[in-house]
């Protein structure tokens, strides 16, 4: 018999995709929805990090010109060292 683990709901209430907040930015201009898209995505992003170090595992960053791998215990491997680490990108425009 296989053993199966419930995933637990680890976003609250006010996190979830396809609140009332997410459905209303179609009334913002296509700026203020890039802007709070890329809002969401920065969160969605940090609480995944923040998961997975709770969760025992470890995470890939970037931090300056390195790219790092952190542990939950704290402590840092370094990867890789970056030659052009901060290219500026063109503006993006993100579209519902």
């Amino acid at each position: 018999m296989s053993k199966t683990t419930k995933i637990p709901n680890v976003h609250s209430d006010s996190e979830q995709i396809g609140t009332s907040t997410d459905r209303h930015i179609s009334g913002l201009s296509h700026e203020e929805q890039s802007k709070f898209i890329a809002e969401r995505a920065r969160k969605a992003t940090s609480n995944a990090a923040m998961d997975a170090l709770k969760n025992g595992r470890a995470i890939t960053i970037q931090q300056g010109n390195d790219i790092v791998r952190k542990f939950p215990g704290g402590r840092v491997e370094k990867i890789k060292t970056l030659d052009n680490a901060f290219v500026i990108p063109k503006k993006r425009v993100y579209k519902i």
